[in-house]
């Protein structure tokens, strides 16, 4: 009888345990792959933040060797703007220069093509830092030959300042060894002449007078060595200022009126030389003035008066 008086509520108090059982099992498994997918996204995002950083700090070292290749080539081409100023276009210094800009184009050319490798990177960045270094001692070294190059280049100015005016001076000394050659002439005389029986005769009275003798010389000079050719010309001026002349109808500026004209060779020695004049008019009287012209320089006057 007691066995027949059992709590029939015991089944379902057993169901009821069961199934919150099953309910704690679902949501603890659903705990953990929750946990689970939260902790592969915040490592995948501690991953993306890794090669996002580490992408970064690429293209920054990255920056930074272009930088330092900027920064090289801006120097190298400044030293080889100096350098042209002194050499040519074989010099070894420039030779240099050229394989020193072939590796920064071949550094610049790797930089761009190395993608995204840090040890290629850090290699290249190895590699720059010790052009850098060469660089500078090439600098130093090429500023040290500039420094000697500008220190002969003005010993050298010096020189040729000096021997400029030493060919100066030469050239002036020439100047005057030349002057010093050319011939000089003496005193001009002119004297009235007639013939009497063969034999000509000074004679002063206007009506009377025939010819006038012309005689100067062409005085001697030890410093001629080469032939000097010269051109003289004598002028005698009448009482009324007119160039007595017979040879000069087709002149027409009354400067270059002559009463006779002389060339010679000058060799150094004394010549004399003698000339007459006649003219068809009788001669005027009163006071005659007398010029001896080498070109249009008066060298001698002289004057007469005929009565």
């Amino acid at each position: 009888m007691e066995e027949q008086n059992m709590d029939p509520q015991q089944p379902k108090s057993n169901g009821k345990t069961i199934l919150l059982i099953i309910l704690g099992l679902l949501l603890g498994g659903s705990g953990v792959f929750n946990y689970m997918l939260w902790d592969k996204e915040q490592k995948a995002s501690a991953m993306a933040a890794s090669n996002i950083d580490s992408l970064n700090q690429m293209n920054l070292l990255k920056d930074s060797l272009y930088t330092i290749l900027h920064d090289e080539e801006a120097s190298v081409a400044s030293l080889r703007l100096e350098i042209s100023l002194y050499q040519s276009e074989n010099d070894s210094l420039k030779q240099v220069l050229a394989l020193k800009e072939q590796k920064i184009a071949s550094l610049r050319a790797q930089i761009g093509g190395s993608g995204g490798s840090p040890k290629k990177l850090r290699a290249l960045k190895d590699s720059l830092e010790r052009i850098v270094i060469e660089n500078g001692e090439f600098k130093t070294k090429v500023q040290t030959l500039l420094m000697e190059n500008e220190d002969y280049r003005a010993q050298l100015a010096a020189k040729e300042e000096k021997i400029n005016a030493l060919n100066s001076s030469n050239q002036k000394l020439t100047d005057k060894v030349t002057i010093a050659a050319e011939p000089n002439v003496g005193p001009v005389i002119v004297t009235p002449m007639y013939n009497k029986k063969g034999i000509d005769m000074p004679i002063y009275k206007a009506k009377k007078v025939e010819k006038l003798v012309i005689t100067f010389d062409v005085l001697g000079n030890q410093l001629t060595e080469k032939m000097v050719e010269k051109t003289y010309s004598v002028r005698v001026i009448d009482p009324d200022g007119i160039v007595l002349s017979n040879d000069n109808g087709t002149l027409r500026d009354s400067k270059d009126v002559y009463t006779i004209k002389e060339d010679i060779s000058f060799d150094g020695t004394q010549k004399k030389i003698k000339k007459d004049f006649k003219q068809e008019p009788k001669f005027k009287k009163g006071r005659y003035k007398v010029e001896l012209k080498d070109g249009d320089e008066v060298k001698n006057t002289f004057s007469f008066e005929l009565i």
